[in-house]
């Protein structure tokens, strides 16, 4: 046991050295995507902008809302909500999608969880551009308070880390695990409050205090909307980016030795 947390350990640190290179590995990976297209990323762009406006021309009559306040508000969750799917839906695959990176050559194991954590990261920004450019037409105020997204977004990555770790070591081995996320992503997103707003909701209460995602999904989407997160929500978010990552970490220890018989 001491010499397979060793090379845990020795994974988690060297990974975190070779942290250039995975954002190297995931700006390569982004790229990719769209090798040989005419507007390359823009198309993430035009797909998620599409959506919002979908959204926001029916749900904004339904919820008897502002359109332009709504089209914000769906412009700056949806991003937020993109991201978190990804850590729940895509990540799973890390260590079974690196298998031959894994037989060649001699990285971190987790070197893959900062690589598609960075590219989730890279695929964000891509989106926020809807919303910079959304506020820019509704001539919405850019504050100084935005900046707080730079800091919520460093938490949000810890935090996804941690899930990344857990769930990739947990599909290794039990491939039904990635199908069963994209069932739960779905339903947690009617479940957290992406297209409607926490004070709406006025029985079941219960279901956005319950839910973990809501509050990172607050604490990226606040600083977009110019309200500052509370200390609370700092504090709170902080300690379970913490514990996510302790937990990912501890079930990648205990899976270690098995990893490689399982890809």
């Amino acid at each position: 046991m001491a010499s397979v947390s060793a090379v845990a350990i020795g994974d988690l640190f060297g990974s975190i050295g070779r942290l250039p290179l995975a954002l190297s590995l995931a700006v390569d990976d982004v790229h990719g995507r769209y090798r040989r297209t005419v507007l390359g990323p823009l198309w993430i762009v035009l797909g998620q902008a599409a959506m919002i406006g979908g959204f926001a021309l029916v749900f904004s009559g339904l919820f008897r809302m502002d359109p332009q306040t709504y089209l914000l508000y769906l412009a700056a969750g949806f991003p937020i909500w993109t991201l978190i799917s990804q850590f729940l839906v895509d990540m799973p695959f890390a260590f079974i999608a690196a298998k031959g990176v894994i037989e060649s050559y001699e990285l971190p194991w987790l070197t893959h969880i900062w690589r598609r954590s960075f590219a989730y990261v890279l695929l964000f920004l891509h989106h926020l551009l809807i919303f910079f450019i959304a506020a820019a037409v509704l001539r919405a105020p850019f504050t100084a308070t935005m900046l707080l997204l730079i800091p919520a977004l460093c938490i949000a990555l810890i935090a996804g880390a941690g899930v990344g770790m857990m769930l990739a070591a947990l599909n290794a081995r039990y491939r039904d695990l990635q199908p069963a996320m994209s069932v739960i992503a779905g339903f947690m997103m009617l479940l957290s409050p992406v297209l409607w707003r926490p004070e709406q909701l006025h029985v079941n209460q219960w279901i956005v205090a319950l839910n973990p995602l809501h509050y990172y999904i607050k604490l990226l989407r606040d600083p977009l909307l110019n309200v500052a997160p509370t200390a609370e929500l700092w504090i709170g978010t902080s300690l379970g980016a913490i514990a996510l990552f302790g937990l990912g970490f501890l079930t990648f220890l205990l899976s270690r030795r098995r990893l490689y018989h399982w890809l």
